[in-house]
């Protein structure tokens, strides 16, 4: 009898030692799929712009727009390297707001104006230990998953972007003749056109890589529109190319609803844009030419194709 028991009792210990270890293979393979699956996210190509607005030469207004997750935390640095006055060394912590936009308006004690010089405002994102856990899943260990021009760092990475400006003297602002202020008003629409040219640039650049996999992007030309007395309205001439290999039918099937698609988004996203053109090539037919071009102008809120033309079909 005792003979049996003995062997139970070792066969219900074989069964317990068993199972323990399943439990701890399965809660190390889980362990080892999360830090796979947050080693493996997909990239962020991040994109940053910045724009600067001086008021009265007392108040400096950086703002900037991104593709940055809600909630990132950035600093942002305001130097004047060659004034005299040594407190012109600003930084400020700020978050990203809904759709990627941030901003910090920057100045002095007691409304004293900014002495004249040229000035650097640099933004950088904020260590890991200062982000949210969100931002941090998004970016990765040490920032492993942030890509692109604006980032910079081989085991720290950190996404950045600088903006540079001048201040001009005070008195000399106030002696300035009529033809100065003639000059400074071009010089504002210039700079305003400028803007508007990047941001539209940066738009069409984000609908294509987030929603078009199986296109690549030439080359992006944004013009301003001659054709209208309005002011501030382009023309944006979209060079792609169709990477995937099928029938030139089916070729010009997907570039025509991508075009049609693309011309859509930016009819309703932006405003500036008065008409469009997509131009595609088709590498593996020909890598050379271009195979078809789909224009497009504006009606109201939506744009209206003027004309297809195309060797594919």
């Amino acid at each position: 009898m005792n003979l049996i028991k003995t062997f139970l009792l070792l066969i219900l210990c074989t069964l317990f030692i068993t199972a323990c270890g399943k439990a701890e293979n399965t809660s190390t393979s889980n362990s080892s799929k999360k830090e796979e699956s947050i080693e493996t996210k997909k990239k962020l190509n991040v994109k940053i712009t910045l724009n600067k607005k001086i008021k009265g030469n007392k108040k400096i207004l950086i703002s900037g727009k991104s593709n940055l997750p809600k909630d990132t935390a950035l600093s942002i640095d305001l130097k004047c390297p060659k004034c005299s006055t040594y407190y012109y060394d600003f930084s400020t912590d700020v978050n990203v707001q809904e759709g990627g936009m941030f901003d910090y308006e920057f100045s002095n004690e007691e409304g004293e104006e900014f002495e004249g010089g040229e000035y650097i405002a640099y933004v950088e994102t904020s260590p890991e230990n200062l982000q949210p856990d969100h931002v941090r899943e998004i970016f990765g260990k040490n920032g492993a998953n942030l890509a692109g021009s604006n980032v910079s760092g081989d085991n720290d990475r950190v996404a950045t972007a600088e903006i540079n400006f001048k201040i001009k003297n005070s008195s000399k602002v106030k002696q300035k003749s009529k033809k100065d202020n003639a000059a400074e008003v071009t010089n504002k629409k210039d700079e305003e056109l400028s803007t508007l040219k990047s941001e539209a640039e940066y738009e069409i650049e984000s609908i294509v890589e987030d929603n078009y996999k199986a296109a690549s992007i030439e080359k992006i030309e944004i013009n301003q529109d001659m054709s209208t007395d309005q002011d501030n309205k382009l023309i944006a001439l979209v060079y792609l190319s169709f990477d995937f290999k099928n029938s030139a039918q089916t070729s010009y099937n997907m570039v025509e609803m991508f075009s049609d698609d693309l011309a859509s988004k930016i009819g309703t996203d932006n405003n500036t844009i008065n008409q469009i053109a997509v131009f595609w090539k088709v590498p593996y037919i020909d890598e050379d030419e271009t195979l078809a071009k789909f224009s497009y102008e504006r009606s109201g809120e939506q744009m209206k194709i003027t004309d297809k033309v195309s060797s594919l079909n």
